[in-house]
């Protein structure tokens, strides 16, 4: 049976900006409008019209003396202002709903109270973990939700503040308290796993010019312009390959020492594995670069060695094959690695992906490599060319990697399937004991 006993609830939202155009937007698509009056400020003595027809706009501050939720749909500098014009025109209980994000220049809700020496808990940090524009672009007849997470240090505050976002379309999650302090930076900050991604492909790859420019530097009619494209082309796609192939270490080692211990994972394979995937993407940047370069520079001045007599010779023809076939699957699974796809996928489609198909990509990558590189390693003698300074070639020192993590992949498999078949040959072995232990029962009943 439906309560239809409960007290209308005033929402005020202090602010006129896009994020509270955002919020009139949800509250007309999905709100209850006998449960909440939402209620808009009017700051500027300029008369303007209401954002829909669903909500009002109430002089302001007079409409804060009844306000049950007050949304704070203003910038962080303004929020000490407001406080110290209109806290004491409060009620006591009115719960204060801070859409700010903190940073260091930037004081939310919680340090303003406490600067003011203001002991008021009946506030929540809430939807400022979603965008004005995807606010503004919803519609009633969206299957999406918005998701936002509400969190404060009243229990009873939270709840109500979820309870209303859930009424104006979120999916709302109450999170605890002790999770403030990253809450609070969300849209403030690209993340830990990116940061950390990008200084290691970054030093990756100026260990990879390196090692290019002291080799290729000792060649004859050596010209250091060249470095721009000729030889970059090469580094970038030398960091592509060992990017990807250190996206799919972590992973294949934590499950190999699964296969003897059920220890934790030690805490370097649980830091790749939270920058596996923004690694991933980045080398996915850097084989762009590779693409790029590749086809401006193709031609017979740098590329002539692939055209002998007019054509390729097999291995050439094979590398370009397998470049686009590995190409085209990365593509692939970075589109996959996408929040809007990945999270539409289900565990097959999942297993699939990022099991057979990124490791086919590697494989095929490596063979692109491979088949242009393993000719100058085994020729006899060596070439001074490619064996510069008695430097290994690019190809090869670019093959070694991840070499090592297809020969790292491959043991993981072989022993998982062998500790499987142990331990089924054992429960079997039991099944036939326990039914030899049956038989001689009954034959002794007998």
């Amino acid at each position: 049976m439906i309560n239809n006993t409960r007290k209308l609830e005033k929402v005020v939202v202090v602010g006129s900006g896009d994020k509270a155009h955002g919020l009139a937007n949800m509250y007309e698509c999905h709100a209850n409008k006998g449960l909440y009056d939402m209620v808009f400020t009017e700051p500027l003595p300029k008369k303007f019209a209401p954002f829909n027809g669903h909500v009002s706009v109430a002089p302001y501050p007079d409409t804060l003396n009844d306000a049950d939720i007050i949304v704070l749909a203003i910038p962080s500098y303004a929020l000490e202002t407001f406080l110290v014009q209109n806290y004491s025109l409060l009620q006591e209980n009115c719960i204060l709903v801070d859409l700010t994000n903190a940073s260091r220049d930037k004081k939310d809700l919680k340090e303003t109270l406490k600067i003011l020496g203001i002991d008021h808990d009946h506030w929540a940090k809430a939807f400022n973990d979603t965008g004005a524009l995807q606010e503004l672009q919803h519609r009633s007849t969206s299957k999406a939700k918005l998701s936002t997470n509400v969190c404060g240090p009243d229990e009873e505050s939270v709840e109500k503040i979820v309870e209303f976002a859930r009424a104006l379309g979120y999916e709302a999650t109450n999170a605890p308290y002790d999770q403030y302090d990253k809450l609070r930076l969300n849209q403030n900050t690209i993340g830990w796993e990116w940061v950390h991604a990008t200084v290691f492909m970054l030093i990756l790859f100026v260990l990879i010019f390196i090692y290019v420019t002291v080799q290729v530097s000792g060649r004859q009619n050596f010209e250091w312009y060249t470095l721009m494209c000729r030889y970059t082309n090469k580094m970038f796609a030398w960091t592509c390959v060992y990017g990807f192939a250190f996206s799919l270490l972590p992973g294949t080692m934590i499950r190999l020492i699964h296969v003897f211990s059920s220890s934790p994972p030690s805490n370097i394979l649980i830091w790749g594995c939270n920058i596996r995937k923004h690694v991933g993407l980045i080398a996915l940047y850097f084989l762009f670069l590779h693409l790029c370069m590749a086809v401006l520079l193709f031609g017979g001045e740098y590329f002539g060695f692939l055209l002998r007599e007019g054509h390729m010779e097999w291995n050439d023809e094979a590398s370009m094959l397998t470049a686009v076939l590995s190409t085209s699957l990365f593509i692939i699974t970075g589109i996959a690695s996408l929040p809007s796809v990945n999270q539409a996928m289900n565990k097959a489609q999942f297993a699939l992906l990022f099991g057979p198909v990124v490791w086919g990509a590697l494989a095929l990558g490596l063979m692109h490599i491979m088949f242009l590189g393993v000719p100058s390693w085994t020729e006899k003698p060596r070439s001074p060319y490619t064996w510069t300074r008695g430097m290994p070639p690019v190809t090869l020192m670019a093959s070694v990697f991840p070499l090592f993590v297809m020969f790292i992949k491959l043991t993981q498999i072989v022993l998982a399937r062998v500790v499987i078949m142990k331990k089924m040959l054992r429960v079997s072995q039991k099944s036939v004991h326990s039914a030899d232990t049956d038989v001689l029962g009954q034959v002794d009943n007998v």
